[in-house]
């Protein structure tokens, strides 16, 4: 009879840890969608100008985030650049940056989530200098790297156009 029930226990113990490992592996993020949004500066240093202009004063920062996808954006020469998507790195499943062309980047980092859940995703962060004139670009697929490309992935693009 004790045996029994150390063979019941351990099933269920089991069976709990495998429920917990599988909580993070359900969800991946929503299909990104051509979204035509304005980017809102946040102005880090300048001093707002007298007169109304097309671009903003350089030394400003521009936040992006997946409601930008597939857009392109003027931006001064100096601007600083943050690229913020959602990723879940306890499903295997990560941004791979494919280009970044004309821009320098600054530093990247993962914003873990503000919950103790097990396999919550959080935030992959890019930060860029907008370093020269000339176009420069940002695309990336969310995809597990040892998996092959199939062409269904989401996937994150935006045009810059440095003046």
């Amino acid at each position: 009879m004790v045996q029994r029930k150390s063979i019941y226990g351990a099933l269920v113990a089991g069976l709990l840890a495998l429920c917990l490992l599988g909580a993070g592996c359900t969800s991946q993020p929503a299909e990104q969608q051509n979204v035509t949004a304005t980017p809102t500066p946040e102005a880090t240093t300048a001093a707002p100008e007298t007169n109304a202009t097309a671009t903003p004063a350089p030394a400003e920062e521009y936040v992006f985030n997946e409601t930008n996808y597939n857009e392109t954006v003027t931006l001064p020469v100096g601007s600083e650049i943050t690229i913020r998507l959602a990723e879940n790195p306890t499903t295997g499943y990560e941004w791979n940056v494919t280009s970044y062309e004309g821009l320098q980047l600054v530093n990247e980092t993962h914003d873990a989530p503000q919950t103790e859940l097990v396999g919550a995703g959080g935030v992959h962060v890019w930060e860029y200098i907008a370093a020269e004139e000339g176009a420069g670009e940002f695309s990336a697929v969310y995809m597990r790297p040892w998996e092959n490309v199939t062409g269904n992935e989401t996937a994150f693009s935006m045009a810059f156009t440095i003046e």
